[in-house]
């Protein structure tokens, strides 16, 4: 026999299993329950492993964060803001329930730069990142600051995303903040949390605490030092 007669009985027999397969499975689906034959191993481990796929995916899909818009870039201004110190150091991500902060400067060097008051210099030294919120920018009497942070219209609020102990080389710091957060705020000043995460003005200092006291620790990170108006503060704004 040729091999094309050959190929043609194999298809034959093939469709003709198929056919018979069809049936049989017609012939199942109509059998009550109990009087249908067992199903093979294979096909329950095929079905749990389908069902443990879709779960998985369902799973990821309620996992996925909010979506962000484009992340914004800014320089980090030198203390006193004389010179930029990191050209687009620090960035910015608005998300629809929160901000995403991160900035990146040379480390500076221990006793070579102006110290908020009660800080010594030392290695290594800890620093630590603050966000000023101006949820609504167009109610400051101009460019927002300091003076507008009294006013309600504004609803300004600080947060302490981040803090780090660093011995030279790059200083990096980032964190979070969600919609609602708790804020603080100067003393006598009202705080107001983040509410406005697409419009807000956005202000970022980076601050030294001086050299490290490892008894300080964690809640060094979370003490301010400093003031807007001391020289002793890196800048980025959005």
């Amino acid at each position: 026999m040729s091999r094309r007669g050959r190929a043609v009985n194999h298809e034959a027999m093939d469709e003709s299993r198929v056919s018979h397969r069809t049936q049989d499975a017609r012939k199942e689906s109509m059998m009550p329950p109990k009087d249908r034959p067992p199903r093979s191993k294979g096909q329950g481990s095929r079905r749990a492993l389908l069902g443990m796929t879709l779960a998985t995916g369902l799973a990821l899909g309620a996992a996925v964060p909010a979506a962000a818009g484009p992340a914004e870039r800014a320089d980090v201004w030198e203390q006193g803001g004389a010179m930029v110190l990191a050209e687009d150091g620090a960035r910015l991500v608005r998300q629809p329930n929160g901000l995403h902060v991160s900035l990146r400067m040379p480390a500076p060097e221990a006793g070579t730069y102006v110290y908020p008051a009660g800080t010594t210099p030392g290695s290594p030294e800890v620093f630590t990142l603050w966000m000023f919120v101006f949820n609504h920018p167009e109610n400051c009497t101009g460019p927002c600051g300091p003076d507008d942070s009294t006013n309600p219209a504004v609803e300004f609020g600080v947060y302490n995303p981040a803090g780090h102990v660093n011995a030279g080389g790059w200083l990096t710091l980032s964190g979070r903040v969600g919609v609602g957060d708790e804020a603080q705020a100067p003393p006598g000043v009202q705080p107001y949390p983040l509410v406005n995460p697409d419009g807000a003005e956005v202000h970022l200092a980076v601050t030294s605490h001086g050299e490290l006291d490892p008894a300080t620790l964690p809640n060094e990170f979370r003490i301010p030092t400093g003031s807007p108006l001391c020289g002793c503060w890196w800048i980025a704004k959005f």
